[in-house]
C-alpha cells in the first residue's frame, strides 16, 4: 500500500539498471535529468502553493542550480555522443 507523499516529501520514481557484466547499479542520464527538474519543479509549487514555508530566493537560487546541473548533464551526454 503506498501513501501520498506529506507535504515537504518527495515520492519520484527512479529506474535503476544493473549492468550485466559488472554487476553495478547504473541511471541512464535522462533518468537523473528528470529527476533534478522535477525536484525543481516540485519545490516550485511547494513555494508557490504555500504547503511548505520556504524562503522563494533561496527555492530560486537552488532550483537554479539544480536545473544548470541537469543542462550540464545534457550537455555532456550530447558531445559524448556526437
Amino acid at each position: 500500500m503506498t501513501t501520498d507523499p506529506e507535504p515537504g516529501e518527495l515520492h519520484l520514481p527512479l529506474a535503476l539498471y544493473r549492468d550485466a557484466a559488472t554487476g553495478e547499479m547504473a541511471i541512464p542520464a535522462a533518468e537523473v535529468c528528470d529527476l533534478l527538474r522535477n525536484v525543481v519543479g516540485q519545490w516550485l509549487a511547494w513555494e508557490r502553493d504555500g504547503q511548505v514555508e520556504l524562503d522563494p530566493q533561496t527555492v530560486a537560487l537552488l532550483g537554479g542550480a539544480l536545473a544548470g546541473l541537469a543542462d550540464q548533464i545534457d550537455v555532456a551526454c550530447i558531445a559524448a555522443a556526437s
